[in-house]
């Protein structure tokens, strides 16, 4: 597993899962269908995105489907990091 993807890993593990929520997160884990991120995690996500790894998430790239799980946003974030 790639730093980044274990960053994310633990991030959404330690600050998205609600307390009392028996989910035990990694990278396949379903993050819009398991209900894991709604407008304020996800909110709280790109934020993390941005202060911690160093990348900006451009409004081009706000789809639901590159928040899919923790894989799918590690794919994004090297696009935007390569591009």
């Amino acid at each position: 597993m790639s730093d980044i993807t274990q960053r994310l890993v633990d991030f959404v593990q330690e600050n998205l899962v609600l307390d009392g929520d028996d989910i035990k997160v990694d990278a396949t884990t379903p993050l819009l269908v398991s209900g894991l991120l709604d407008s304020l995690r996800t909110a709280r996500l790109l934020n993390f995105l941005r202060k911690d790894i160093g990348v900006t998430i451009t409004a081009a790239k706000l789809d639901p489907e590159n928040f899919r799980d923790v894989a799918t946003i590690v794919t994004m974030v090297r696009e935007l990091q390569s591009a």
